[in-house]
Order: structure tokens, then sequence, then C-alpha cells
């Protein structure tokens, strides 16, 4: 019976953050995206690309081959869950990434990104990124945000570089840098997993400061990957629950049938208040504290209003 239950669990979860996700991509990305659902992505152009192809990969299968739905196989630790810890093996939220979604939006070659870039101004240094989601009036903002906290130049100029059309290192696979939807910040206080002699270590000098302020305009950071790299933060507005102009992401559901099964157990996605606890969500819905946060990828205790939590049916 204990195994039946865990995996109804599983199913569960899979099928409550799939239906989920796929909505969070069609209200990040509505320049390019129509709508998503019944297990289909309808691009603006009228064409029609399958979410989720059903098959059940490992880490680096859905590294090298990812379907959409494969990009939200871990949930971005949003705010300071995941921060200040070594993450699990191969947690990697947001590096996995469906590279023809990007292709799409940003341009499929080096000379049509470039039509879209425009040069910002980041702390007295030239920086470029693409216009396309408005990711560069995003990071105009979180450098406003910054401004005038001299305690945190160091680690913000100059900045390690923002459009450059390149293969990620060791790999076949584009770098969003590709796209000008990412920025490095100062290398000389960053810290990259494939830098590091000898065995795995996870480190980060980045303050808290710095990333919180990132995430609050769209930009996810690579210092919460198990494989880490603490310069990098791209725009993946899908990530963080938001919308393409930068607001709250606010759901109507829809039925979406899943190829994986149609008899799955149901949950319910919770919305943190302010005056939450973990470990008051946990006594309310009646769900033990570990299993809400194995369900949830939750490193720690830690939640701020305005995070989602998955709750699971009784």
């Amino acid at each position: 019976m204990r195994k039946v239950s865990a995996i109804v669990i599983v199913w569960m979860m899979t099928y409550s953050l799939s239906f989920a996700s796929c909505q969070d991509l069609a209200g990040a990305y509505p320049s390019v995206i129509r709508k998503c659902g019944d297990n289909s992505i309808v691009w603006r152009d009228g064409s029609v690309t399958r979410y989720d192809d059903g098959k059940s990969k490992s880490f680096g299968q859905a590294l090298e081959h990812p379907d959409p739905e494969d990009m939200f196989r871990y949930r971005y630790p949003r705010g300071r869950n995941g921060y200040g810890v070594a993450p699990k093996k191969d947690f990697d939220p947001g590096r996995i990434r469906y590279e023809p979604l990007f292709l799409k939006m940003y341009g499929d070659s080096p000379a049509k990104v470039k039509k879209r870039l425009t040069t910002i101004d980041w702390f007295g240094h030239k920086v470029r990124v693409t216009t396309v989601n408005g990711v560069a009036s995003r990071l105009k903002a979180v450098e406003r945000d910054l401004r005038g906290k001299p305690h945190l130049m160091k680690y913000l100029t100059p900045p390690g570089g923002g459009f450059y059309w390149r293969k990620i290192a060791g790999t076949h696979r584009l770098s969003v840098h590709s796209f000008g939807a990412a920025i490095d910040i100062n290398v000389k206080h960053s810290a990259y997993w494939r830098w590091n002699k000898g065995a795995y270590r996870y480190r980060n000098e980045i303050p808290y400061e710095i990333v919180e302020a990132f995430e609050k305009h769209g930009f996810i950071w690579g210092g919460k990957w198990y494989h880490y790299d603490t310069m990098h933060f791209e725009y993946r507005p899908e990530l963080l629950g938001m919308r393409g102009d930068g607001e709250p992401l606010s759901r109507k559901r829809e039925k979406v049938s899943s190829p994986r099964t149609k008899e799955m157990v149901h949950g319910r996605e919770y919305r943190v208040q302010r005056g939450d606890t973990l470990y008051g969500i946990s006594r309310r819905f009646g769900i033990g504290l570990k299993r809400l946060k194995d369900l949830n990828d939750m490193e720690t205790d830690s939640i701020h209003p305005g995070d989602r939590l998955l709750i699971p049916s009784r």
C-alpha cells in the first residue's frame, strides 16, 4: 500500500507541476506563444509543438534532448530558498533549456539576434542585451534597485559580459548569452563548477541582496545550480511565476491532459501569504514537513510571500 501511495504522489506531483508550468510558459512569453494546453504549445506563427513527449529521461538525457516540459524538471527555489546551501546532486533549475523556444524568440542566427540588441549602461560599463521580452528594461530595473549600494559594486563590476553567440563549454548547446538574454557579473568574485579543482565543492561569494534584485525582475541565478555558475543571471520569468510584463502570474486553470496518465491524483498550488511559515502550512494541510519540502524541492524551511507550493490531495 505504501509503494502504491508513493507512485501516486509522484504522478500527482508531475501532473500538477506540468499543468501549471505549461501555462506559466505561455504567460511568460506571450509575444511568441498564443497558448499552452492539452499537451500542445500553439505559437503565434500558427505552428504547434508537443509540450511533453512522455519519455522518462535521466538528468543527462533531459539536458541534451529536452522537450518544453523538461525545463520545469526542477522547481527554481526563489528567494532565500536555495541560497547559502549546496544544491542536491544535479539539481539545476533552469539549466535544462528547450533550445527551439529561444531560437524562435530571440533569433536563430547571430545576425538576427544582433538586430534586436541594445546597449545599456551597467554602473558605468556598456553591456549589450536583447530588447525582446523587455530584457533590456528588466536589466536596467535591476541596476536601479542596486544603485547607491557601494558595498556591492565589487561583485557587479566590471561585468563579465552580455551578448556573445557561443556554445556552452564542453557542450553543443547554445548559451543564453547567444540570445542576449543573460549577463555575467564580475568574474573575479564568482565561482564556476568547471573551475573547481579536486573533489566537488560548492562555492559562492555573491551576496543575497544581488540575487534578490535579479529574481525580482525575472532573472534566475546560476548559483542555485548543483553545476554552479555564480556570475550568471538569465531572464527566465516562466520559472519565477512571472508574466511577460513582469507582473506575477494569476492563472485560470484549464483541464490539460497528460500523456503519462489520465487518472492521476490532483493536488493544488498554494501561494504563500505574509506571516506564513512552512511548518504552519504543513499543519494546515495535514502534510508532514519533510514530505512538503521533498515535493517542492526545498533545501530549507525558508518561504516568502508570493512563493508557490505544491500541496498534494489527501
